[in-house]
């Protein structure tokens, strides 16, 4: 690759991370092109896994090991058999899996058709077909009745949402005393993404996607009565470096430490599970 390109390269990505922040895509009078882009990516990144499914990545473990943002995630999810659920953005099916595994009535969406197709292959290869129901859909116009729903939940899917129209159509089809929950990437100061797009590494987020901050969600959380947010990835941030990457365990059982005994170091925290009410 000449210097040329690389300088290209460079510039685009770093261009990429500071359109992450407030992202203009994510507005109402965009939303038509942001939906496409996001098909378009999610559909060739699925395409890789349907023609080559990978059995040993895609097989449900109960006992598998996660980090502690998925294991919170997942342990409010254990009292659901015959609960009807709807996950959003379902991607590659692995959420919908677990869900039904322990007895849950799944409804899976996204906006990639392909993704549609893995989640269903998924559901097949794990002998949960008749749990999981998956179709092409948008989160920000659900095309189901009010008060369907006992439970909402997405892994890395508000982020790529205008939360004004996904707040209110998930409360709309959420059941009275109804729960959402999520965990989503979250950026603790603006000067961040200024600051992480001088350096070269390569920006892996779709067109659509941005970090949340704590005023984005403020606007979602005005479609519901009650909200609790645990907060994860501190010192775990810096397993991106290859030279910390063993101490991946530790460094989350120190940020739980950290904030337990600090609170107000929330603000210096990079994800967050969060869970709402209707």
């Amino acid at each position: 690759m000449s210097l040329f390109s690389r300088i290209q390269d460079y510039v685009e990505n770093s261009k990429k991370i500071r359109n992450s922040f407030n992202n203009p895509l994510k507005k109402i009078e965009n939303l038509h092109k942001k939906d496409k882009l996001e098909k378009e990516f999610y559909d060739i990144e699925a395409q890789k896994y349907l023609e080559n499914f990978d059995q040993e990545l895609f097989l449900y473990q109960p006992d598998e090991e996660m980090p502690a943002s998925h294991h919170f995630f997942y342990s409010q999810l254990n009292d659901i058999r015959n609960k009807r659920i709807l996950d959003i953005g379902c991607g590659y099916g692995f959420t919908s899996v677990v869900l039904a595994k322990r007895g849950a009535i799944v409804t899976s969406i996204d906006v990639s058709p392909k993704m549609i197709e893995l989640t269903r292959h998924n559901a097949q290869f794990n002998d949960v077909v008749d749990k999981i129901e998956a179709t092409v859909m948008s989160a920000q116009a659900l095309k189901f009745r009010d008060d369907t729903f006992d439970y909402v939940v997405g892994l890395g899917i508000l982020h790529h949402l205008n939360l004004d129209l996904a707040g209110k159509e998930i409360s709309r089809v959420l059941k009275p005393g109804g729960k959402a929950l999520f965990i989503e990437p979250r950026i603790p100061f603006k000067f961040l993404i200024f600051v992480r797009s001088v350096f070269p590494n390569k920006c892996f987020e779709s067109p659509g996607g941005s970090q949340l901050t704590d005023r984005d969600m403020d606007r979602f959380f005005s479609w519901f009565s009650y909200r609790q947010i645990e907060y994860f990835m501190f010192l775990k941030k810096f397993t991106r470096f290859n030279c910390v990457k063993k101490n991946d365990k530790k460094l989350e059982e120190i940020d739980s430490k950290i904030i337990k005994k600090l609170p107000w170091m929330k603000k210096f925290y990079w994800a967050f599970v969060v869970q709402v009410i209707k």
